[in-house]
């Protein structure tokens, strides 16, 4: 029997709302600033409903009346001995509006933890039965209106007297019920008075036809006596889905400030994310305003816990160990827990004295508050039924096709600014208020000229001319040597008329030798070949073989040579003489074999009078760069010092070293290196001073070059 009659209270709670603060028409743990109104008054019944086991009694030890200890805790839902499987907390709650904005209200608090404990001793001392908790008044008043119109404040004052059962329950139903001092706690009952103040904020931002309701409330509970101090707060938002229907989304908590022995963590205390709907109940009009609202109450600490891990869940418990005593001297000890895991809420409040009142305008304003009766939809009203002009152009809010229109300006019967010239950009900013009609225009009224030429789009026979580009009348860039070739893309600007030019504006030049077509005089160079000022090729060496097709082209003056350009006699050719002018290892000393060679040179010399002989000495990169220009240096003064000795005149002679500056083989193999290290013989002129010598510094030589 007595089983029975716990599992009808169980099944009775599910219906019930324990809100924690005492909230209004809207959501269950969020408060609204409105009032009932005067001389209406509100009762409801409601609660929440837990049916996990999730750490009711975490590390729990019981001691019975014989002063034998026993665990009384167990992890495995599978485990029928020790495991708290149902916890319920309920209310019953009633109000009168003894002013407009003045309310004042009762609340009787009705708990239960149930467990399934086969100890006798633990029920018998209270620990897994109902009770009463501590009597709550309060007083809400609705303070005079400030601000917009859409923000409503209210002041609530509660009043907790200490009526709860002692000795009874596990649970903590509110964080001010922790004895600060570390004696014993109470599931149901803070034990000694508790007078709170809280403030509300409500914003409905229905009254700016968006279909939103936010409200926020912060208050702080003080205890005359052994509890703890606490702040409490809450924030819903509500979807007004239909004017019926409010979906919601809430965070509500409680937490310990201090003045008392336990640690301070906001983690610890309640603290709850509420989703659910809130419905009111037209067709029972005749009894007077019915709401009932529902939602799932979700513990934000045990979602740091999601894999319900025992070592994880026991962290810090020696922090917060609570001390309980039953009525016939049996104690136990255990952590604290705020909260279930989950737990199902509900609520069912009336209201009488509310009359049902009709909404003749359809404006969502019902008739007896309605001050404007003809404001039909889609004209949104304020909160009372008069249309909202918010740009103050006198057209309605909903009537208004351009709702944002500044003060003053001259508006259309649909409330969007005058246009005159029709290119959609009212008169108040149009900067070009008189563009043709027709005419694509830009965010200031004035028509779009997309290449910035300062043409228009609509005059620009030029449209998409670069940005900067100098363009005449009509928007097409200038021309100056009128070769229709624009002068920004002209990179020949002053071409003689009439030439004709390529795609950037230069004269063409078909054999590309860098001699335009009406300069050329020989038309059908070979590409890459050297010319003169008029096109024409080149013969350096005079030998009668142009350059690009000669392949000795340093033969000396009076040279017999083939179709190649190369001199019919080897010892007359000095491509060939110079690769037997050798060296010693690492040295400018001439190897034995190297002095024929050179004899045959100065014999040449001898033999051509006019010829000038330049002799470049050039290394590898083997060792410094600067012990390599030296050398190279040395290698050709030994080449013209030798020449001197036998007979030839030094002022037709020069000596120059590159060092590594100019190789003809790669240098990452031998047989590359070996064709660096080299003699080159070039002929030269000299000039009209008739001066010349050995340049041996590398800026001398690079001048000269």
């Amino acid at each position: 029997m007595k089983k029975s009659l716990l599992l009808l209270a169980v099944a009775q709670a599910a219906v019930f709302a324990q809100t924690g603060l005492l909230g209004g028409d809207v959501g269950l743990h969020q408060q609204d600033a409105n009032t009932i109104g005067f001389l209406k008054v509100r009762g409801g019944t409601g609660g929440t409903l837990a049916i996990d086991n999730w750490g009711y009694t975490r590390a729990a030890r019981f001691t019975d009346s014989n002063g034998n200890t026993q665990k009384f805790e167990v992890w495995d839902a599978n485990v029928e001995e020790g495991r708290i499987d149902a916890a319920l907390a309920g209310n019953f709650n009633f109000a009168i509006g003894v002013m407009d904005n003045l309310d004042v209200g009762i609340s009787l608090p009705i708990y239960y933890d149930h467990a399934k404990d086969l100890s006798t001793e633990a029920i018998q001392a209270g620990m897994v039965q109902g009770g009463l908790g501590d009597i709550q008044l309060y007083g809400k008043y609705r303070t005079p209106h400030f601000g917009p119109d859409y923000l409503s404040t209210a002041a609530v004052l509660d009043v907790y007297l200490p009526t709860g059962w002692k000795g009874a329950g596990l649970r903590p139903r509110h964080a001010w019920f922790l004895n600060g001092e570390g004696g014993y706690t109470y599931a149901y009952t803070a034990n000694s008075l508790v007078i709170g103040l809280t403030g509300v904020a409500s914003l409905d931002f229905t009254k700016q036809g968006k279909p939103f309701i936010w409200n926020s409330s912060l208050g702080y509970m003080l205890v005359f006596g052994d509890g703890s101090n606490t702040l409490v707060y809450s924030t819903g938002v509500n979807y007004q889905m239909h004017r019926w229907v409010q979906p919601f989304l809430e965070f509500s908590g409680e937490m310990r400030l201090g003045n008392n022995k336990y640690p301070i963590n906001p983690l610890v205390d309640p603290m709850l994310l509420t989703p659910g709907i809130n419905v009111k109940l037209p067709f029972l009009d005749f009894i007077g305003k019915v709401e009932f609202a529902m939602g799932i109450d979700i513990g934000v600490r045990n979602l740091l816990n999601l894999g319900y891990d025992v070592d994880k869940e026991l962290e810090g418990c020696e922090d917060f160990q609570l001390k309980y005593r039953g009525t016939l001297g049996q104690k136990a000890s255990y952590c604290y827990v705020a909260h279930p895991l989950i737990a199902g809420i509900a609520k069912l409040n009336v209201t009488l004295g509310y009359k049902p009142v009709g909404d003749a305008d359809g404006d969502g304003v019902l008739d007896d508050k309605d001050k404007c009766p003809h404001t039909p939809p889609p004209i949104v009203v304020d909160a009372d039924g008069c249309g909202i002009d918010s740009d103050k152009d006198k057209v309605f809010d909903g009537l208004d096709k351009c709702p944002n229109t500044p003060e003053g300006v001259e508006v259309y019967f649909d409330g969007c600014p005058v246009d005159s010239d029709h290119d959609k950009v009212p008169d108040y900013i149009d900067q070009c208020p008189n563009t043709p009609e027709g005419v694509v225009v830009d965010s200031v009224g004035c028509p779009l000229d997309e290449d910035n030429d300062k043409v228009p789009d609509y005059k620009d026979q030029c449209p998409h001319t670069p940005e900067g580009v100098a363009v005449d009348s009509v928007g097409c860039p200038l021309d100056e040597d009128n070769d229709k070739v624009p002068d920004y893309k002209d990179q020949c600007p002053h071409t003689p008329e009439g030439v004709e030019v390529d795609s950037v504006g230069c004269p063409l030049d078909d054999d590309k030798d860098k001699v335009p077509n009406y300069k050329d005089e020989c038309p059908d160079t070979p590409e890459g070949a050297e010319v003169d000022s008029v096109g024409c090729t080149l013969d350096t060496d005079k030998d009668g073989v142009p350059n690009h097709l000669d392949q000795c082209p340093n033969t000396l003056p009076g040279i017999a040579v083939d179709n190649v350009g190369c001199p019919l006699k080897k010892k007359q050719d000095l491509d060939q003489l110079k690769k037997g002018i050798q060296f010693e290892f690492n040295s400018a000393k001439l190897t034995k074999n190297s002095y024929g060679t050179l004899d045959d040179i100065i014999e040449l010399m001898k033999q051509i009078p006019e010829a000038n002989l330049e002799v470049q000495g050039h290394t590898d990169i083997v060792g410094t760069e600067d012990y390599n220009q030296w050398l190279s240096e040395e290698r050709a003064h030994t080449v013209t010092d030798y020449f001197i000795k036998k007979g030839v005149e030094g002022s037709r002679l020069r000596a120059v070293g590159f060092g590594t500056r100019k190789p003809v083989a790669d240098n990452e193999t031998e047989e590359g290196r070996a064709q660096n290290r080299r003699v080159e013989l070039v002929p030269f002129e000299r000039g009209g001073n008739g001066k010349s010598g050995f340049v041996d510094k590398v800026n001398e030589m690079q001048k000269a070059e």
